[in-house]
């Protein structure tokens, strides 16, 4: 599997994962990726280098067997800062996720942020699209 596309449950919003994950990395063995915002009126890519790119799968697992909602925030963060998903929930079963991109080249960072939305019901199938691509 080489891509992954998490949609919005609201609107035609997702975060898209690209590239070939390594299966089997140990210690400070890592891989790049790139993570996509595709909404209106942003577009916005960055390439994501991580160590453990298996945090992803257990980031979205945590949510999953939390479906009944939590209190405060989770959040996951790329090992560089280039990706940064922080999740919150509701007590109607919806989960928001914003994501924050950000980019740096010589001398110019930018940043990109954006919320894409679930449902309660959507968290197992998502957790498990998730770990298929990063695990």
């Amino acid at each position: 599997m080489t891509q992954l596309v998490l949609k919005d449950v609201n609107s035609s919003a997702t975060l898209e994962f690209e590239g070939d994950i390594p299966r089997g990395l140990t210690g400070y063995d890592g891989c790049t990726f790139v993570a996509r915002i595709v909404s209106t009126p942003l577009n916005a890519a960055v390439n994501v280098y991580d160590i453990r790119p298996d945090g992803w799968a257990a980031f979205f697992a945590d949510i999953a067997s939390n479906w009944r909602g939590w209190d405060g925030a989770k959040a996951h963060e790329s090992l560089e800062g280039h990706l940064k998903l922080v999740a919150t929930s509701d007590a109607s079963g919806h989960i928001r996720l914003n994501i924050t991109l950000r980019g740096v080249e010589i001398g110019d960072e930018w940043r990109a942020e954006t919320s894409i939305n679930f449902e309660a019901g959507q968290l197992d199938h998502l957790a498990g699209k998730v770990e298929k691509f990063f695990s």
